[in-house]
């Protein structure tokens, strides 16, 4: 498949992608950009499709590792040329493997964060349209939400950190499936897309065996003029 090299705009950040396959949203780079981890933290990155969280954490954050999984073989071979084109091979792996064999592959409780930029739809829906490639990446196939969130808390430690970005109407699913999986929500963001507009996507931060009590904030990312606010543009970095 023909592919093109895209500029991330972050510390001289590149990425390949497909011309008419999978490419990352906005939502991916917003989940890179409201993760938080420690100095030396060791960082899972759920279905990592070409990898662009997974480059973004290391430009922003202390963290030791990052680990990208990808179930797509062809996927993840890209996913391994962009952190080979950003020479992050010290920073970055790929693995192209499951998310629910993550437990066997990493060791249960073995990292801090998991970071996961799930397919927001079942799998029941969707355009039949869709290539393979991009239905794969938008609706749930060999993993459902619970199977995301239970692997996450297999494999994070007492007081790891679980950052998820999803769509508004599974809210409440989400909260619920983290719960039973001792991921306790501690942190959610709405997203609004404009000031006029109802909230449509929300990151959610959990910590394994938490205390409960939840933090709500929101952003909202472009006036009625479709320019960027000042609280998102702080978020991205860039200049008004």
């Amino acid at each position: 498949m023909e592919t093109r090299i895209d500029d991330l705009e972050c510390n001289g950040l590149k990425i390949k992608q497909y011309v008419d396959g999978y490419r990352f949203t906005s939502d991916a780079v917003l989940l890179a950009n409201l993760t938080r981890c420690s100095a030396g933290d060791t960082i899972v990155d759920f279905g990592c499709g070409g990898g662009v969280i997974s480059l973004l954490l290391t430009a922003k954050l202390p963290c030791k590792k990052v680990v990208g999984i990808e179930l797509q073989e062809d996927v993840a071979r890209l996913a391994k040329e962009n952190v080979e084109l950003n020479n992050l091979q010290d920073k970055i792996t790929i693995l192209n493997a499951d998310i629910l064999n993550a437990p066997d592959l990493l060791g249960k409780e073995s990292v801090e964060v998991v970071v996961c930029n799930p397919p927001y739809f079942a799998k029941s829906s969707g355009d039949k349209r869709e290539s393979p490639q991009v239905a794969l990446s938008r609706h749930e196939s060999t993993c459902d939400l619970a199977g995301f969130i239970k692997s996450a808390s297999a494999i994070l430690k007492y007081g790891g950190e679980f950052y998820l970005i999803h769509k508004t109407s599974r809210m409440a699913e989400v909260v619920s499936e983290c719960s039973q999986a001792n991921l306790i929500a501690k942190n959610l963001t709405l997203i609004f897309p404009k000031f006029s507009k109802k909230a449509d996507t929300f990151v959610l931060r959990c910590k394994k065996y938490g205390k409960h009590g939840l933090d709500v904030d929101k952003l909202t990312v472009y006036d009625e003029d479709g320019k960027m606010t000042e609280e998102a543009a702080a978020l991205y970095n860039k200049k008004l």
